[in-house]
């Protein structure tokens, strides 16, 4: 274990102070691993650990794998990144506990499913969706859900006051209130407590937003941000943009967009096939799902006779917490 050289610097902890949220670095430019395939989606590892941190009661180690039940504790002044293998990531703050109460994967959907219980403290999350597959990542504060199929967002608990506040700064994250889901998109915040009556979200402050992004630009790069293919010369190359939420419940309505470059000539022809029988033609595409799992793919064809073919997965769910 190391000493975390970042743990002292008093004007980054001032800053974050001032942005009303309180983040601890504890790496330098910790880089995302490329995304595994979907059978090795239950490893999970600790890949940084600064200060006193345990793995139920035993000091944890770099490389640890993380288990169903494994409890991981940080201690005062201590911190801790677990990664999995398809590229997500929580980092731990100090005098955090949290729980990993499930892992799996479900083929027939192509979904994966990660179940986690915050006891108390405070994480920044990078909840990763591969391409090829859909998501459910889901923390509990307080026995209450709070869910995203693909989001950057932090999450604090208040054990003694069984408050929680929840902050995004990419993708929507939905807290399951029971009577009510709270839905907190991009730039959003809520406080509420586990017992509480649903409170609306608000605008996060400037400085806390800068703060989150400073967080997630540390810890690496995002699947859930869309870039630009470079335009000139090469193959051929599309992917699939413009979809938020691949999950939704049916009849579920998407939008989306081919993003496009490479080639040796203008682009001839766009075709998007969605799964059911239904195709459209256009750089942009729109369609309505009924309940199912659908296989969506973009086919791009240049004047020059180059191909370049893209998918996405999206569920039209009966009921989905998301």
């Amino acid at each position: 274990m190391r000493k975390n050289k970042f743990l002292g610097a008093n004007r980054f902890i001032r800053n974050i102070l001032m942005a009303g949220i309180l983040f601890y670095p504890i790496a330098n430019g910790l880089m995302i691993p490329v995304p595994a395939s979907a059978q090795d989606v239950f490893v999970v590892r600790a890949t940084q650990v600064d200060g006193a941190v345990t793995k139920n009661g035993v000091p944890l180690k770099e490389g640890d794998v993380i288990q169903r039940d494994d409890r991981i504790e940080t201690k005062a002044n201590s911190a801790a990144i677990l990664t999995w293998s398809n590229g997500s990531m929580v980092e731990m703050y100090p005098e955090t506990s949290l729980a990993l109460k499930g892992i799996s994967y479900e083929g027939d959907l192509k979904l994966e499913k990660t179940l986690l219980s915050l006891e108390k403290g405070r994480i920044f999350a990078k909840a990763q969706v591969p391409e090829h597959l859909l998501s459910h990542f889901e923390i509990s504060a307080g026995n209450v859900p709070v869910i995203t199929q693909g989001a950057e967002f932090a999450l604090k608990y208040e054990e003694s006051e069984r408050k929680f506040t929840v902050w995004s700064l990419i993708g929507r994250v939905v807290v399951d209130m029971g009577v009510k889901r709270i839905r907190i998109e991009d730039g959003q915040q809520v406080v509420m407590k586990a017992n509480g009556a649903p409170e609306a979200p608000v605008s996060m402050p400037d400085k806390t937003r800068d703060a989150l992004i400073k967080v997630s630009k540390r810890l690496g790069g995002s699947l859930l941000i869309e870039e630009e293919i470079a335009s000139a010369g090469g193959p051929l190359k599309v992917k699939v943009g413009g979809v938020r939420n691949r999950r939704g419940d049916a009849p579920y309505n998407v939008k989306f967009k081919a993003i496009i470059g490479g080639g040796s000539g203008r682009v001839k022809s766009i075709r998007w096939d969605f799964g059911d029988g239904e195709s459209s033609m256009g750089k942009e595409g729109q369609h309505t799902f009924t309940q199912g799992v659908y296989i969506v793919v973009v086919t791009v064809e240049d004047e020059n006779g180059q191909r370049a073919t893209a998918q996405i997965t999206i569920s039209a769910e009966e009921s989905c917490a998301c």
